[in-house]
This record gives C-alpha cells, structure tokens and sequence, in this order.
C-alpha cells in the first residue's frame, strides 16, 4: 500500500515516510563505522515504545530466569525488534563473545509465513524461514514474486546455568509486520549524470536516533548496485565519515574527512545539497544539516549554486487527442504543437516536460514533432511500440517483438543503439524513460513468464549508450499491457487475468501495493502521485484512481497521452 506523510518538500518523502515518534536510543553506525558508547542499564518493566507507523507496542524484554532454548530462542526474536541502544535488549540473550561478534545491521531477511526452530542436536537449532524480501546492510530492499526458504543455524550454551545464544548468523530475521512497525523508508539523494536533478534511491532503516548516521553511511558508499556505472553521480563520492552525526536544535552536525576541506565552491555547494535533502527527517526534528571536515566548520559559501530539485510531473488535467484535438481535457484546448501531432493520425503520444517535443507513434513509426517544423521520422522499423522521450530531447524507441533492439534518437536525428541485457527474444509491451532522464522502465512477456525491470541509463558525453543492471521488481504472472512512472521512485503496472484488468504500484525499494481492478484497459499514465494515475478503455473511456477503486471521468479520447 502507498503510504504518506505531510512533507511538501520532498514528494518522494510523501508517499515513503511514514510518520514516527522518535524512541530515545544512543547513535550508532554501520557496521565498520565508529559509534557512540552508551550507558544506564535496561529498565525491566513493561515498558512502551513507537512503531514505525505511529503505533504504541511493547517494549521487549530480557531473558527470562531458566527459560529452555525454545524461550530463549523465540524472546530473543521479539528482542530483535527494538533497535534501541544498539539492540542493548537483544545482546542480553547471547552470550559475551555472541553479542561481541554478532552485526544486527548486516541484513535484514523479512519473514513471511510463521515458523517455528528445529531442534537438531548438539544444543543446536535450525529455524527455516519462508522469505521473499530482505534488506542489506545500506538500507537497500529487494524483493522476489515468490516465496524462498532459507535455513539460519544457532547453537546454545549454558551460562551461570542460564541458556544463552553462542552462535548465531549476523543480521535480524523480522516478520512483515515486525519489520513494518521497526523500520522507516528514507529516499537518499544523488544526481543525475549532468547535475540537473535529484534523484532518488529508496533505503530502510530501523527507526530511531541512528537513522542520520546510516543516512550518511549509505550516502558516501555510493548508490544501489542497479544504478552503478554511471546512471547517477554523487557530490560525496571518495569522501569518507568522520565522528558520528549528531543532532541539535533541529541541525544535524555531520562531520567528513579532511579531504571535504579542499572541496571547490560548487562541489561543496552540491555536497550541502546531497545532504540536506537526504536528511530531511521530519520525524527526527532534522530542518537543516551543518557540515564539518575533521571537526572544523564548511562554510558553504554559495549553496544556490546547487538547486537540483526532484523531477516531477505536472499536476495536470488528462492529456488527450479528441477527433481534431490534441490538448488537456475536457476543453481540450490546443498546444504549439497540436496541429503537428494530430496530422499524424498516430496511436500512441508522449509530450516533453515544457510542452515544445512530442514522439508520435504512427502509421510509418516514431515520430518527432516539434513547433517549428513538420514532423520527423525518426524510427520507422516495424512493429514500434509506444515511444518515450528523455529531458534531453532523445526519443526512445524500440520493436514490440525485440526487445534488446533499444534507439534513442537525437534532435539531430542521430541514431543510438542502446545495449543492454535484455533478451532479444522477449517481447516488450512498454518503454517509459523516467522524468529525470536517468532510468528506464520496461515491461517484457518471456517464455518463463512477466518481468517489470528498471535499469539505469548510462550516458557518455551526455549520449545514452547502454542500460545498467536490470533490477526486477516483484510482478505478478498476469498478461503484461502497460506500465508508468507514477512518482521518482514508484511505478506501476497494467496486467490481464481472469477476464478483467488490474493496476498495481510498485515502489523502486518497496513491498507491492494492492492491485486495484478495472475492465476493458489498454493504457495506463502516471502523473504526480498514486491518486493521479489514468487509465484508458478499450472504448475510449477515461478512468482515474480515486478512493481505492476506478471509477470513470467525464470524458473520452482517441488516445490518453503521456506528459514527462
């Protein structure tokens, strides 16, 4: 499900942030990282504790008095929930060098079904969980479309004549709703490769006073392997930590290596930006960031000389072409470039972001269209799907039955393949680059079933040229019609089962929502948000997503276009 909250800065932070009440813990790194010792004993009692959504549960408690491994086992589980003084409670079920050894922060592997450990001898137990998400020790989730077990072995040993943990796997193993209560999703921020925008990348983290320091720890290790290679750039890229971030009147103080001191105007200017933006916490009280180098104050002399902001759509009425008429309905009131496109008599329409381009998918091909001339050819291969076009004027095209046989085509009609690793023998039901220029999104038909990917785009001199790695999101087996960017980090998709269609959102860094089923859809668009998508009939009806279901507008098309 799409979650919200009241932050209007950051529209990404909207739909990922859940509110949360901050639970008094001491600062804590990442594994590697230096932290910040705490004090003061445990309170045993039943003590309350915020959840990640707000909600108040129980705080865990320590290990009972000659309580079996059984007990020990399954209390140590609960224990594992809270997070609080670097899983101060959790440790106390382990023994000395167990809790010495043992990194909560390695991964996370997210239970879906319950389970219960196996005894197998030797004061040892094996527990088989049901998984299809986990987390890494950077905060990034991964989810597969079906279930997996996997099987984490623990070992016993009396101490004073107490049962304690002695052996363990590093990381936590949480049940989805454990997981949902303790944990909070925080779009960090890099830049796209020509410092135009902000782009986002989705981590988790446990709630808490720890959140800025994984913040920045995931910050300067760089973003997610999917966008490596060159999809994103980072203003912190070969800087290193310093002390821990610590946050006063509402500030966050992080401290860089010295090496940030010699950092030119404008790098430190895109540094404070990079920072600010991935730090803004609302539930921490964090408003603005302050930076130092080896503990001496960055003055940042300049910060407008970076004003990179998250690329988003236009909250817009449906664009439309309506017999003669190409504009937003229901007035359809005509563009600059109205006549060129509804010359074409095309099937599928994509518009720039400042409303001055547009690819036409027609008779011939993909077309380029622009106000100041009559439309270009661009692509006439056969059996073109619906086009897309990038920030920077590049028009994307590619053949349903190929596709690997990706074209971005220049304003001066310069024609680039783009190599990738998608199979060639899949058939590809839609390309939709994202506002931002920097990823792509791409729904395929294989002979082992539906794939919904999105990959980063690599570009050299500013040219796409390839497709990073090929992230693949959690689809169903449904017959694929139609995906869409629905905000920075989300998209959704358009599929077919049991005689009726169903839409589902799929956060880049996220569990599925809940599909929403309509009849008759051939085209999906996205617009600012999950309330915004629009849907079009096989009849020409137009649907948009309001209170949880479909339900029609007052109005019809020949075709529902896409604005960037």
């Amino acid at each position: 499900m799409i979650r919200s909250a009241g932050n209007t800065k950051h529209p990404v932070r909207m739909r990922l942030v859940r509110a949360a009440s901050v639970v008094v813990a001491a600062l804590g790194l990442l594994a590697g990282c230096v932290a910040i010792p705490s004090s003061g004993g445990v309170n045993q009692g039943p003590l309350v504790q915020n959840g990640g959504n707000g909600s108040i549960v129980d705080a865990p408690l320590g290990p009972q008095r000659n309580a079996s491994k059984s007990n020990i086992f399954a209390d140590f589980l609960q224990a594992a929930t809270s997070s609080t003084a670097n899983y101060e409670i959790a440790r106390e079920f382990l023994t000395a060098k167990a809790s010495n050894s043992w990194d909560p922060t390695a991964s996370v592997l997210i239970r879906e079904k319950p389970a219960s450990p196996v005894d197998v001898g030797a004061n040892s137990f094996a527990y088989t969980v049901s998984t299809k998400a986990s987390v890494n020790a950077l905060g990034v989730y991964s989810e597969q479309a079906t279930d997996s077990d996997e099987t984490l072995n623990y070992s016993f040993t009396k101490v004073k004549g107490q049962w304690r943990i002695s052996g363990l796997p590093d990381g936590l193993v949480l049940s989805r709703d454990s997981f949902e209560n303790s944990f909070n999703d925080y779009p960090i921020y890099f830049f796209d490769p020509e410092y135009h925008y902000l782009v986002p990348d989705v981590r988790w983290f446990p709630t808490g006073t720890t959140v800025p320091n994984r913040i920045v720890a995931a910050l300067l290790a760089g973003p997610a392997d999917w966008l490596q290679g060159g999809a994103v750039s980072s203003a912190l890229a070969g800087i290193k930590a310093g002390s821990p971030v610590s946050v006063r009147n509402n500030t966050a103080v992080v401290d860089l290596s010295a090496d940030a001191a010699s950092a030119k105007a404008l790098v430190l200017a895109r540094i404070s930006n990079q920072l600010n933006s991935s730090l803004d916490v609302t539930s921490l009280g964090i408003s603005h960031v302050s930076i130092t180098a080896h503990g001496a104050p960055l003055a940042v002399a300049n910060p407008g000389l970076s004003n990179q902001r998250v690329a988003v759509a236009q909250n817009s009425p449906p664009l439309v072409e309506k017999g003669k008429q190409f504009g937003f309905s229901p007035r359809v009131t005509s563009l600059t470039i109205s006549s060129q496109i509804v010359s074409l008599n095309g099937s599928a329409v994509v518009l720039d972001h400042a409303q001055t381009a547009a690819a036409v998918l027609a008779r011939l091909g993909v077309y380029r269209v622009t106000p100041s001339s009559a439309p270009k050819l661009v692509d006439g291969r056969s059996g073109l799907i619906a086009p897309s076009i990038d920030p920077s004027g590049y028009v994307w095209s590619v053949p349903g039955n190929n596709a690997a046989a990706i074209l971005a085509v220049g304003s001066d009609g310069t024609r680039h393949s783009i190599s990738s690793t998608i199979p060639a023998n899949s058939t590809i039901v839609s390309l939709d680059v994202s506002r931002d220029g920097t990823r792509v999104l791409i729904y395929l038909a294989t002979g082992t079933g539906p794939r919904l990917i999105v990959a980063g785009i690599i570009r050299r001199a500013g040219v796409p040229t390839s497709l990073g790695p090929l992230l693949d999101l959690p689809v169903s087996s449904a017959t694929p019609i139609d995906a869409t960017w629905v905000d920075p980090s989300t998209v959704a998709a358009l599929n077919a089962a049991s005689g009726e269609e169903a839409v589902t959102s799929y956060p880049i860094g996220g569990s599925p929502g809940e599909a929403t089923t309509t009849e008759g859809a051939v085209h999906l668009v996205g617009a600012v948000d999950i309330d915004s998508l629009r849907l079009i009939t096989s009849s020409g009806q137009l649907q948009q997503l309001r209170a949880g279901g479909w339900q029609d507008i007052n109005a019809t098309a020949s075709i529902l276009a896409t604005q960037q």
